[in-house]
Formats: C-alpha cells, sequence, structure tokens
C-alpha cells in the first residue's frame, strides 16, 4: 500500500494491482472516515424499509408474499401480486386457491379484464376501488383451451381479490386504508 502512495507522490500513476492494494483515489477533503458512515447509513436505511415491508406483507406458509389485512372487518391474509409478473401468473396450475386467496395490487388504476386460461379452479372474484370499497364481483370458471372468456367488471379499479369458488364470505370491504396504501406504493 506504501509503495502506491509514494509512487503517485512522485509524480507516478498507479497500475490496475496497486489500485486494488491502495483503495480508491483520496479526494479533496478526509474522505476516508465519510465514506464507512455513508455505507452504515444507507445499509441502516434499507434494513429500515425492509422491515417496514414486512409489517405489511410477511411471507405465508406457501413461501410467497402475503399481507395482513381485513375483509369486511375480519382478519385476511392474501397471498400478494404486486409485480406485472406475478399479476399475470396470477394463480395459474396451481391445483388449490389459497385459503385467503390472491391480492391483485395495481399502481395505477386499470380496468382490463381477468382471464382463466391455466388456472385449474374455479374462482370468485372481487375488484375494489383504491379505498377498498368493492365495485363489482363475479364467479369464474377454469379454462383450459383458447378462447377463455374475460371477466370484465366494466369499471376502474386497484385491486382484485381472487377467492375460492365457495368462499361465502361477502368481501364489500377490503382495508385497512393505512395498509391498502402501502400496498399500492409498492406495486409495480
Amino acid at each position: 500500500m506504501l509503495a502506491g502512495r509514494l509512487g503517485r507522490q512522485r509524480g507516478g500513476s498507479r497500475t490496475e494491482h496497486e489500485y486494488a492494494r491502495v483503495g480508491p483515489e483520496p479526494h479533496a477533503g478526509n474522505t476516508s472516515l465519510a465514506y464507512p458512515l455513508v455505507v452504515r447509513a444507507v445499509a441502516l436505511l434499507a434494513l429500515v424499509s425492509a422491515t417496514a415491508s414486512l409489517a405489511v406483507a410477511g411471507v405465508g406458509a406457501s413461501g410467497r408474499a402475503t399481507a395482513t389485512l381485513r375483509l369486511d372487518g375480519a382478519p385476511l391474509r392474501p397471498e400478494l401480486a404486486l409485480t406485472s409478473f406475478q399479476r399475470q401468473r396470477g394463480l395459474m396450475n396451481r391445483p388449490k386457491a389459497p385459503a385467503d386467496g390472491m391480492l391483485f395490487v395495481f399502481p395505477t388504476a386499470t380496468s382490463g379484464g381477468f382471464w382463466m386460461k391455466n388456472t385449474l379452479v374455479p374462482l370468485k372474484i372481487v375488484f375494489y376501488d383504491s379505498r377498498g370499497k368493492a365495485i363489482r364481483t363475479m364467479t369464474m370458471t377454469p379454462c383450459r383451451s383458447d378462447p377463455c372468456r374475460i371477466y370484465d367488471p366494466q369499471r376502474q379499479y386497484r385491486f382484485a381479490l381472487e377467492l375460492r369458488a365457495q368462499d361465502a364470505r361477502q368481501a364489500r370491504r377490503l382495508g385497512p386504508p393505512s395498509e391498502l396504501l402501502r400496498l399500492l406504493q409498492r406495486a409495480s
């Protein structure tokens, strides 16, 4: 390490080997103490952010992300579909729907429909606005070959909850609003 610094003081330039041993080029001021502090601060921020996310979303028995919500005031822990890929995949090719279903979360209001291509079990789907108020409920049947029916709520929505078709819950209200907002912020 000393040889690399002496070489620079005499006007020499570093070789790749010296960069590896010596580290980054020093800047004006004493950044050697600031750099570890910045790294620690970023790591702490990432840890706090991950912990906050876990307060909303955990991991269910299936190993998939879940959220702790309420459906008509009763506890609900659905699997989450937060990304475009997760929303496209949904419950396809699964022999059984989760007990509390799957919640599709959209980053912006959407009006597209759902289909049951390669979905093996009948489902009930409830579409919700951004406040968690149900706007339409439909029963969907499996489809193994094209053309498959499109289940379109004919209104814009931010959430869609797929439940087992025989689920008797009314599913009129999803919440609490603070948790729904956090999920909307995580959707991509």
